[in-house]
């Protein structure tokens, strides 16, 4: 590690110190999976936390997220964040965001998907915003990424997470690299008949140049979740669980607003996903579904 990536995660873990002391979070209540016997593994999904440099509301709802994401009763595999992690892709903002998740420690794995505002949101360096990004996340996850997108296998479980290739706001940029890639990670998942989460930013058609780039490489795969945020849409019975190019797809609100993250559980012969607020500690009725492990 560089001595200015060192200095950095110093600073980092001073200020997220320091922001705790200022703002504690109260203890979140617990909870636990359906069937805690049966699981086999539990995931907590959180997207568009736009930590703000100068906007310490966002740092504080931030903090007491994390305390209810931790509050699981049998501790929780993965943390996902779908992108949009800063709002400005500043070194102050990634400070907090990672200093804190290094301090609070909510869940035995990180990974953290790169959103538009991560890289300026279409008005900065984009090159330079990426490498910050994945600077962040070697420093303090010891990712050991060279590229945006990557993969994990989490208790027999693949976890793809997709990124833009430029600067794009409202699309991705998806390379025939990347799509080569995903296709190969997909092909040993299917082969292993694992259960395959795929995390992006943006929702499976805004992909730029070609909509349906994305689309015909999940279609048809079984055991297949599509999860993805950016939209900033309030939950709702039409399109936040639900169908899409018949793939099972399910779009995550701005988690800073209004607490509202997904919590995956999978057992040997189906994946439940519920709707979960974690700032007020209560599952949202009505947004439970359960899909059959082929």
């Amino acid at each position: 590690m560089s001595i200015i990536l060192t200095i950095k995660k110093t600073i980092s873990l001073f200020l997220a110190c320091v922001m705790m002391l200022l703002f504690p979070a109260g203890p979140a209540e617990q909870y636990s999976a359906k069937n805690e016997d049966r699981l086999v593994a539990d995931f907590t999904v959180l997207s568009d936390t736009h930590i703000e440099g100068n906007n310490y509301d966002t740092y504080k709802t931030f903090r007491r997220l994390l305390n209810g994401v931790k509050a699981n009763k049998n501790g929780t595999d993965a943390l996902v964040f779908l992108g949009d992690n800063t709002m400005n892709g500043q070194d102050i903002e990634s400070m907090f965001f990672y200093g804190t998740l290094d301090r609070v420690k909510p869940a035995n794995n990180i990974f953290v998907v790169q959103g538009n505002h991560d890289v300026g949101n279409g008005e900065g360096d984009y090159e330079q915003l990426r490498d910050r990004f994945l600077d962040y996340n070697n420093i303090f996850f010891d990712a050991g990424l060279t590229k945006a997108y990557y993969h994990r296998i989490v208790k027999g479980c693949y976890l793809i997470f997709l990124a833009s290739e430029s600067d794009t706001v409202n699309d991705a940029y998806i390379s025939d690299e990347q799509i080569e890639w995903l296709r190969d990670i997909l092909a040993e998942a299917q082969e292993a008949g694992s259960p395959i989460f795929v995390f992006n930013h943006h929702p499976i058609y805004a992909i730029q140049d070609d909509s349906m780039k994305l689309v015909r490489e999940l279609q048809g795969i079984d055991n297949l979740l599509y999860i993805f945020g950016h939209t900033h849409w309030a939950i709702n019975d039409t399109w936040t669980i639900y169908e899409e190019y018949g793939i099972q797809s399910i779009n995550l609100p701005r988690c800073i607003d209004d607490g509202i993250g997904l919590q995956i559980e999978v057992y040997e012969d189906e994946i439940v996903v519920r709707i979960r607020d974690y700032y007020d500690d209560f599952w949202v009725e009505g947004y439970e579904k359960t899909y059959e492990i082929k």
